[in-house]
């Protein structure tokens, strides 16, 4: 099992409630994938470097998590389809 980072910006303009159950669909995968979620960091609104979607700002959010890398291909793909979020970026972390 390896730790992993999963970066997520969303769209701004979405109310915080929308958010965290954005967050928990996120989680509940990682959950079902049998993955130990250590640690969720909401950063909040955050100006882009660059415009993304016409998009000035984002809400930024990262999930530490501990699993197996067959999740990584789930989690990708749910996060490319999904309109509300605006990029996303898994890594492997070296946090302990």
């Amino acid at each position: 099992m390896r730790k992993y980072e999963l970066g997520v910006i969303f769209n701004s303009s979405l109310e915080e409630e929308k958010i965290d159950k954005e967050i928990e669909k996120q989680t509940s995968l990682l959950e079902k994938e049998n993955c130990a979620v250590e640690k969720i960091d909401k950063w909040g609104v955050r100006k882009l470097a660059y415009p993304i979607k016409k998009q000035e700002n984002g809400f930024y959010a990262f999930i530490y998590f501990t699993g197996n890398s067959r999740v990584i291909h789930e989690l990708d793909r749910i996060n490319m389809i999904n309109d509300l979020v605006l990029r996303h970026l898994i890594v492997k972390s070296d946090q302990q």
